[in-house]
């Protein structure tokens, strides 16, 4: 029987099928690759607006500097009023300007070409708030010709405590991770500067009181250029908050962040459909560090109650702190008590530095008072260290005490300090950190981080704030749990805790004027954070270390080209500033965006590299040059072996799976996690357990620099599932199995392992019999303390 074949189609059908395809749109035909070289921000301040509203610019610029790090696009910290004269705005993917209201004559005029031809090239611009509508008197102008260059039109301030942010449309990149008509905030703190375009364009999210709904986020793309308006996100509305101190009080798992990370990624990349990469500051989902503002380092016990808390915590969790002293204080308690107490936090990788000489910064400031409060505070906390024995490093660290030191003086402490620990604002913007060069003069390494939400102070002290510990403890679980969770991307929880607030000290009455709750012991909050610290997959830098990871991610230049199922980053760290920076970058994150697969494999200048989890890779220390890095992406989890969690500096890896060995540097505990389908332990590890939870994590901790290598077990049926004590070697037979213990620091340890073969005898140092208890196939045996290395085997 012959086939049948079917007629041709007609030219009349052709030609009728070219006009249907010509109507459907471009962005429905999938990119099967795509590549982008350089990406770089441009975080826009105006000094205008800056000399007009301080707190709203300082809020809005510290959050998009926040964004720009969890999007992981590297950026630069720039001026409008400069924009003109930088005659380099090719080089930036991005425009971000952050609140720039108001805008003297001559800037303004400077915009209309600049920002015309900036688009004309196919650059971007993200908007938060208007741009330029007013001069430098605070005057409505006539922006008509600016409005034109994008394409917007103001519909004026609208709204007040009854909106929230909706999702309107997910039928597009910045939003399609959420549900149509989805809540992403709670109610705002105020209205809003509401922008939307005079046509076209995709409206994605709404401010809406269920009445009255105003664009909030929208987009728009014209041949090569792309520009984002968002109606307010760094402003005293607080859209983009977790919690606010109004009632009904609750706290809101707000999505905000996710939709303004998106947004980022459209504007630099548009709609892809291939995978991409987003550097991170640490390769897990959260990177924890305590600030700790010593305002009553004057009271001996408050500081002795603090310091040993925090030895705990940094003994238990690998968690360390900023440790700072009002100086002239510290000296009344005695810097004999203080100084061995400091020395062993430093001992944890803490680290020591100041909190002012007298606690008196303020908008009065002169130079000679700067110099008293911080080079007089540098000068008696080194010297007193020093005296006593324990001498520190130079201090090049400060968290500022009292209200919120302005922008405008960060000369000042740019060049004294590399690494600054600011707060006061976080309540509009939670999430702001980075490497912020506005206002530092020369100091272009100036990284600031802000306080994530809440100060203790707020919670136990503030008159108008009133909570049970109880309360107090369960808000602060949900924000952490929150940022792990929903946000993500490593970003960094700095919360500001007190040696007054840790030990407890009553609340004063006479400042008691609204009758707040009074608690008896503030401990329980601290002792749940700790817990919290302890259990989650967080990452635990030092502060040094942390400072130069933020350096990293905003002076580091990429390049990256993907296909669905690979991606290639060309990593320059040739671009640092600082040859340590390069030094630092173990235990940083390189997360695959915008795929559901999972890396396969990995190799970095072009060997094999076995750090990664389900999509984001580990990366290791590099060397102050290019790097290449190559990611094979699959619809399955990856069956090798590899490290895919450490909390601690990644120094290096090396080896195959059979002979993994990587190295850490830590003072504190430093926990890690293998993917190992088959039995294997840690060599050196000082604790380590396998397949605890049915998931063949291989996980273990150290608690100093240590190498650790993993060595697989060949005996069929057995495997080693826990021993809290290190391993140096294991030597398997027929019939026995001969592990090697290092010593330990005279305590017993516990080891277990599964056997489908009863083990006939255990004997310890080749004579001490060990009994055993069964439960199915798993025995556990009782090690005693051993202080030099000894043999256990196990007789089949």
């Amino acid at each position: 029987m012959t086939q049948q074949r079917r007629p041709l189609p007609s030219m009349r059908s052709f030609r009728f099928l070219l006009a249907l395809f010509a109507l459907l749109p471009v962005c429905s035909l999938p990119i099967r690759a795509a590549s982008f070289t350089n990406p770089r921000v441009a975080l826009v301040i105006s000094k205008t607006s800056y000399r007009l509203d301080w707190e709203t610019i300082q809020t809005s610029s510290h959050g998009w500097a926040g964004v720009s790090n969890l999007a992981g696009l590297p950026y630069d910290s720039l001026f409008l009023e400069d924009l003109a004269s930088t005659g380099a705005l090719e080089k930036f993917t991005v425009l971000i300007f952050a609140q720039c209201t108001s805008a003297d004559e001559a800037t303004y005029n400077q915009l209309i070409p600049l920002l015309t031809n900036y688009l004309a090239r196919g650059g971007a611009v993200v908007l938060d708030g208007p741009l330029a509508i007013f001069d430098e008197h605070g005057k409505e102008r006539n922006h008509k010709a600016l409005d034109d260059v994008l394409g917007l039109q103001y519909a004026g301030f609208q709204g007040d405590t009854s909106f929230r942010i909706q999702v309107l449309s997910n039928r597009h990149y910045v939003t399609r991770p959420f549900e149509a008509t989805q809540y992403l905030t709670p109610v705002l703190g105020d209205g809003l500067h509401i922008l939307k375009f005079r046509d076209g364009g995709d409206l994605l999210l709404v401010s809406t009181d269920g009445t009255k709904t105003y664009p909030y986020l929208s987009c728009r793309s014209e041949q090569n250029k792309r520009v984002v308006l968002i109606s307010d996100m760094g402003t005293k509305a607080g859209p983009a908050t977790f919690f606010r101190n109004d009632k009904p009080q609750s706290f809101y798992a707000n999505q905000l962040w996710t939709a303004l990370i998106r947004a980022m990624h459209w504007a630099a990349y548009g709609d892809l459909s291939v995978p991409f990469p987003t550097p991170q500051v640490s390769n897990a989902n959260l990177t924890a560090v305590v600030r700790l503002d010593g305002d009553n380092s004057g009271d001996l016990q408050f500081q002795l109650n603090t310091m040993r808390f925090l030895i705990g915590v940094a003994q238990d969790t690998g968690v360390v702190p900023l440790y700072t002293w009002v100086s002239s204080f510290a000296t009344k308690a005695g810097w004999d008590k203080l100084a061995p107490l400091g020395h062993q936090l430093e001992d944890l990788g803490a680290e020591l530095a100041t909190h002012s000489k007298f606690h008196e910064i303020d908008r009065k400031m002169t130079e000679s008072r700067w110099h008293e409060e911080l080079d007089g505070s540098v000068q008696e906390i080194e010297e007193n260290m020093k005296a006593q024995g324990y001498p520190i490093h130079k201090i090049h660290s400060m968290i500022n005490p009292g209200d919120t030191i302005p922008m405008e003086d960060y000369d000042q402490v740019a060049k004294r300090f590399s690494f600054y620990m600011t707060h006061g604002l976080e309540q509009s913007v939670p999430i702001g950190y980075g490497n912020l060069t506005w206002f530092t003069g020369a100091n272009r390494d100036f990284v600031v981080l802000e306080n994530a939400p809440h100060p203790d102070y707020q919670w136990f002290y503030d008159p108008e704030w009133s909570y049970t510990t109880g309360q107090i403890t369960d808000y602060e679980e949900a924000i952490f749990d929150h940022m792990f969770r929903n946000i993500g991307r490593g970003v960094i929880f700095n919360e500001m805790w007190h040696d007054y607030s840790i030990s407890s000290m009553p609340v004063n009455s006479s400042h008691n004027k609204s009758n707040r709750i009074t608690n008896i012991s503030n401990l329980p909050f601290y002792q749940a954070m700790k817990a919290k610290f302890g259990t989650l997959p967080i990452y635990c830098p030092e502060p040094t270390e942390l400072a130069q990871k933020l350096r990293a991610m905003a002076q580091w230049n990429y390049s990256w080209s993907a296909t669905p199922d690979s991606v290639e980053l060309n990593l320059d760290l040739s671009t640092l500033r600082l040859e340590e920076t390069a030094q630092n970058v173990g235990g940083m994150g390189i997360h695959i965006e915008n795929t559901q697969d999972y890396i396969q494999s990995a190799t970095i200048d072009g060997q094999p590299y076995f750090a990664y989890s389900d999509r984001t890779i580990i990366l290791p220390d590099l060397s102050r040059k290019q790097h290449k890095l190559v990611v094979r992406m699959g619809p399955s989890l990856s069956p090798a072996t590899r490290l895919v969690y450490i909390s601690k500096h990644l120094r290096s890896v090396s080896g195959t799976p059979d002979d993994l060995e990587f190295t850490i540097e830590t003072k504190a505990r430093a926990r890690f996690a293998l993917e190992a389908r088959n039995p294997a332990v840690l060599l050196h590890a000082d604790s380590q357990q396998w397949n605890f939870r049915g998931d063949h994590q291989l996980e273990g901790y150290v608690v100093s620099d240590r190498q650790v290598k993993l060595k697989k077990l060949r005996t069929p049926g057995f495997g080693i599932t826990l021993c809290t004590t290190p391993i140096a070697n294991v030597v398997e037979t027929r019939n026995a199995v001969e592990v090697t213990l290092q010593g330990s620091s005279g305590s017993e340890s516990l080891l277990t392992f599964q056997s489908s073969r009863p083990p006939r005898s255990i004997d310890l140092g080749g004579g001490q019999h060990l009994d055993t208890k069964k439960q199915g196939m798993t025995y556990s045996v009782t090690l005693p303390a051993v202080e030099s290395a000894s043999k256990l085997s196990i007789f089949f």
